[in-house]
């Protein structure tokens, strides 16, 4: 009965405690803004790497903002940056939810910055 019991416990915290990501792909050049293809320089040695995130916290079961969306991570990693472009860019998403408690869900961005316009 013990062992039932344990087991009904490890159970029951491994299903509060879980959470999710999910990658959604590499892609090779992502951008949502306009960009120069005269310009696109990738031996620019201003290039560095930026990780953008858009992420909405759910307290107890009320969330605090709007939904994250992709395009929020990418304008965040280009604010971080001066750069219209990630190039070798690697996309996820993630949610966890402690019932009653504490969640977050969002998107992540993580890429090498090239500016293209003026």
């Amino acid at each position: 009965m013990k062992l039932l019991i344990k087991f009904c416990c490890v159970m029951i915290l491994s299903f509060l405690l879980c959470s999710c990501t999910v990658r959604h792909g590499d892609f090779t050049v992502l951008s949502n803004r306009l960009i120069d293809t005269q310009r696109f320089d990738l031996n620019d040695p201003n290039r560095h790497t930026v990780v953008g995130k858009d992420v909405q916290h759910i307290i107890i079961f009320i969330p605090t903002s709007g939904p994250p969306t992709l395009e929020g991570a990418l304008d965040n990693a280009f604010d971080q940056s001066s750069g219209d472009v990630l190039t070798d860019a690697v996309i996820k998403s993630w949610n966890f939810y402690i019932p009653y408690l504490y969640g977050q869900c969002g998107w992540k961005v993580e890429g090498t910055s090239v500016k293209t316009r003026k």
